[in-house]
């Protein structure tokens, strides 16, 4: 838990290159910031040059339906697609030590204030959460 603290202490201390009126709603420079989990959780973003720094707590139902939490620290980087954003991150901390050193793969659009983001799994296989700026 104090890895977790000190984390989430670097990132949100961690100068942010662009301002926001620099940036255009949709494009990575745009993802860097607050986010909150419309089921429950949120995330931060920050960038330094061309890598992302996320951090995310939040929980989810598994397959078996229980409830489970998942808080995860990863090295990111972007590529702006068509119509999606596409990020490749690595695991540097997890409260699954099995997923510390993986690779992540998630693909995101927005939709109005809506972040729309899809964990795709290595058989390419999609999983939907929705984020949105904090109030």
């Amino acid at each position: 838990m104090r890895m977790l603290a000190a984390m989430v202490v670097m990132l949100l201390t961690t100068p942010l290159e662009l301002q926001a009126a620099e940036t255009t709603l949709g494009t990575c420079a745009a993802s860097v910031g607050a986010w909150e989990f419309i089921e429950g959780g949120r995330a931060v973003i920050a960038r330094d040059g061309d890598k992302y720094h996320a951090l995310w707590l939040t929980t989810f139902v598994n397959t078996g339906g229980a409830t489970e939490r998942e808080g995860v620290a990863a090295q990111c980087s972007c590529q702006d697609a068509s119509n999606k954003l596409v990020w490749k991150c690595r695991v540097a901390y997890s409260f699954e030590q099995s997923q510390v050193g993986t690779e992540q793969t998630f693909e995101w659009t927005v939709n109005g204030g809506t972040l729309n983001s899809w964990f795709i799994a290595p058989d390419g296989t999609r999983s939907a959460t929705a984020m949105r700026r904090p109030r």
